[in-house]
Order: C-alpha cells, then structure tokens, then sequence
C-alpha cells in the first residue's frame, strides 16, 4: 500500500508561550476592566503580563495548600482544578496564552501515572514500541534510540478530552435525572489545552513496516497503563488505517511537548498523536501499535468513550474481530471520534446542577463572577478542528449576534483562536454567549442530542456574570 504524499497541516506560529512555573495569584475573583482595556493597545508579551494580574485564584471560595502534589500523578497539580483521583482540569478562566505551559495542561488518566522509578518500561532505556499483525510486512520493535534517529516533525495543535463541555449538559441542558441522565467528570471547559508537540511522522512508521492492502485498523495499545503494578495494561484505542494514510505527516509518535521531552503524566517517554481527535486517541505510554485486515473492541472504543443514546446506533463487531477486556455485547455505541467545534471565554462557568462540585473552584455552588463595570475587552478561545475556525461571534442578554476580534491570525485547522471584543458594560446580571463558524460554513448549534457520557458537547455555551 503506498502512502500518500500529502502536505502536513501544520501551524509554523507558536505564538506567546508562558514559563512554567508560574504560579496561580491568589487575588480576590474579579476581572479588572482597567486591565483588559489597556491591553488592548498593548503588544502580545505585554498583553500576556497584564492578563496575568487578573487572574482568578483557584482557591478564591476555599482554602488549599500550593503546591499540591497526589501520588496519583507525577507533576504538581496546584494549578489545576481537582475533579477527581484521576483527572485534573484546567483553569481556563486563567488562559491567555496560545501555547498551554505545561504545568497548566490538564490530566486525564485511566488510571495512576506510571513513574520512571518504579516502572521500567517508561525509563528512555526499557521502553519497547511492538508494532505487528497481519496488516503489516514487516513487524518491528524499536527502543527509544530508534526513535530519536528517525525523521520528525513539529505541530501546535490542541488536545481536547470528549468530555470537555460535559459540564453544561447538565447546566445548561438539564439533563440530570433518567432518562436522560448525563455521566462523567465535570470539566467545565478545562479539559483542553494547545501544545507543541515534535513527532515521528506515522507515515515513516508504516514505510518501515510495510502497510498491506487489506489492512483496516491500527490499535494504539498502551500495556504499561495499568490498575496496579504488575497488572496487564487495558488503554488504547483504534483508528482506521485509512485515516493514517490521509494524514500521514499529522499523525505520529510524539516525544516531546512545548520543545521539551514528554512529562510522564503527559505520556513519557511516547505517545500517540492525533491531531484532531479526542484525546484518548492519543494513546499516553505506548508500547504496541497492532496493524490488522479486522477490527479492535476494546473498553474505550466499546462503552467507555462512545455515544449511547437514541439518536445513535451500536456497531456490529464482525467475524473476526479482536476483543481485548471486552465482549461482544458490550459494545454499546459508535466511539468519538473528532472534534467538534467549540468557543468559549475565559471566566468560570456557574455551577448549580453539576453532580460533583470540584472543591477547589474559585466560585462557591450558583455564584457569578464577577466583572467590574466600565470598557473591557472580553476575551475568549474558539477551536474547530475538523476544518479550522472561519470566525467567533458573541451576543449579549439575547441580543443580536456579533462579530468578535480574531487576535490569532493563520494556522491550521488543528490551532485554536483567540478572540476578543470591547464591552461596556453597566452595573448587572449578564449572559454572554459565543459561537464559531468553521471555514466550511458550519456553526455551532443551540442545542446538541442526549448522550450517556456527556461527550462532545459543543452547543452554543451561556456564560452568566456579574458587573459591579
């Protein structure tokens, strides 16, 4: 099978980037209208400072210790909202760059990151990527040094969990009780980050191996991410193999993010990425891509990240097929896939219908926040991944649309946007809503169809403030 020779979609501008490190002001939740208004004349280093000062604390509503560290994870999660033992949310009323430091990216794990000292296998010396089955030629093991003589490439492009968003079927959609009762962790908006990531192009992978004409599925396994020591690893997904071919210098095996080596609760040493899908199919420590002629059932491609629901129907495995912790019947509806286009702007969601409410919110459960009366520039992201943002409009108590201020200009389709637009606001309860269109003309809806684990939520987002 021959590869196509398509041009990668790769973004050259890496915009802003902010050092890590840089910890979280514990300041009274209040957006300076002052700030905003003079950062609008001012260069992006300058606008970037001046947004910093405005930042809303983490623990505004409550008091925790910083840094924060969990044996759970690897880094210091101090700057993060904590939703659960699992999963770490961005604050992403605090975003203002165009690159996510490291030290901000949110974690979704499915289960406790592994460590360099205390398992091997994601040491640069003991990691093994397995790449086999009947779809391929040649099947190969490579270490890390093999890896790191290969070609690669760079993209800035954003990763997203499916589950983004969940937090407004409940509040904004009501769905809390049976029979449309939406499951899942309630990121608010904090699930996505943008990052630069440096890859081995997929492409040059399957030149080595020798894709087969027949060949349908590549699973991207991970057996290190496991329930405990010693345990057989269950996380990966597939994706089709067409899809690789499509995007043969998109996809790949990524080593390092934001020109640094990967972090372990980023996947350390490798991970799989693909660019505009949900983040689960950027598999974190990978260590087996199997290449086949059938199809792969596995947890997160059977009942774990799918959509169940009425408007959508189960798949059928056929004769064949390879079930990993998984059987027939318990493949309930059709995986997510990619991205839908989303907007938001970058002060916290209310929280009221949320099931679990993340302790360290900088809101107490039903209030606003808040922003001070006077000319602002209010400011947001817009991501569109399957054909790159086209424009962002706003409206403001229901009135008419607007049109917002791009302040990203170019990119791929897999960048997100920033975006702002002046207010003038008097003293009130405000809701303000955003909306991308894509370059293909297609908008964000009102309304998106039930389905039981909250994904892809990308209807148009209501965000309610105070002014004083």
């Amino acid at each position: 099978m021959r590869i196509k020779d398509l041009t990668a979609r790769e973004s050259a501008a890496v915009g802003d980037l902010l050092s890590e490190g840089s910890p979280i002001n514990r300041r009274h939740l209040l957006i300076s209208a002052a700030a905003f208004g003079a950062a609008q004349t001012l260069p992006d280093a300058a606008q970037a400072q001046i947004y910093k000062t405005t930042r809303c604390s983490l623990t505004a509503a409550h008091t925790m210790p910083s840094p924060r560290n969990r044996p759970y994870f690897h880094k210091n999660i101090g700057n993060l909202v904590d939703l659960n033992a699992s999963n770490q949310g961005g604050a992403y009323w605090n975003y203002s760059t165009y690159i996510t430091p490291v030290d901000e990216f949110f974690i979704r794990n499915e289960h406790p990151t592994p460590r360099p000292e205390t398992e091997q296998r994601v040491t640069l010396d003991g990691w093994r990527l397995k790449i086999h089955g009947n779809g391929v030629e040649r099947p190969i093991t490579l270490t890390y040094n093999d890896l790191m003589k290969m070609p690669s490439r760079t993209i800035t492009s954003v990763m997203e969990c499916a589950g983004n968003g969940r937090t407004l079927f409940w509040e904004q959609l009501g769905m809390t009780e049976k029979p449309q009762l939406v499951g899942g962790t309630g990121w608010g908006f904090g699930g996505i980050g943008q990052a630069e990531w440096e890859y081995v192009p997929i492409g040059h992978i399957l030149d080595l191996v020798g894709v087969k004409d027949e060949a349908r599925w590549a699973l991207f396994w991970s057996g290190i991410d496991t329930a405990a020591p010693g345990a057989p690893g269950d996380t990966g997904r597939p994706v089709p193999v067409d899809l690789l071919e499509t995007m043969p210098d998109t996809i790949g095996l990524a080593f390092k993010m934001n020109g640094k080596p990967l972090t372990p609760d980023h996947g350390a040493p490798v991970r799989a990425l693909v660019p505009g899908w949900c983040g689960a199919a950027s598999t974190k420590w990978l260590s087996e891509i199997k290449i086949a002629t059938h199809n792969f059932w596995v947890p997160l491609n059977s009942f774990r990240h799918v959509m169940i629901g009425p408007e959508y129907e189960a798949p059928k495995p056929q004769p064949g097929d390879e079930f990993r912790f998984v059987t027939p019947e318990k493949v309930r509806g059709p995986m997510v896939t990619w991205l839908p286009a989303k907007s938001m702007i970058t002060v916290p969601l209310v929280l009221e219908k949320q099931p679990k409410y993340p302790h360290n919110y900088p809101l107490k459960i039903g209030q606003r926040p808040r922003l001070e009366t006077g000319a602002q520039m209010v400011k947001g992201y817009a991501w569109a991944p399957q054909a790159g943002v086209g424009r962002v409009e706003y409206r403001v108590n229901g009135s008419i649309w607007q049109r917002a201020r791009l302040l990203d200009k170019g990119g791929s389709q897999f960048n997100w946007v920033r975006f702002g637009f002046d207010w003038d606001p008097g003293e009130g309860n405000y809701t303000i809503e955003t909306r991308v269109t894509d370059r293909k003309g297609r908008t964000q809806p009102a309304k998106v169809p039930y389905n039981e684990g909250g994904f892809d939520f990308a209807a148009i987002p209501k965000f309610h403030v105070e002014v004083a």
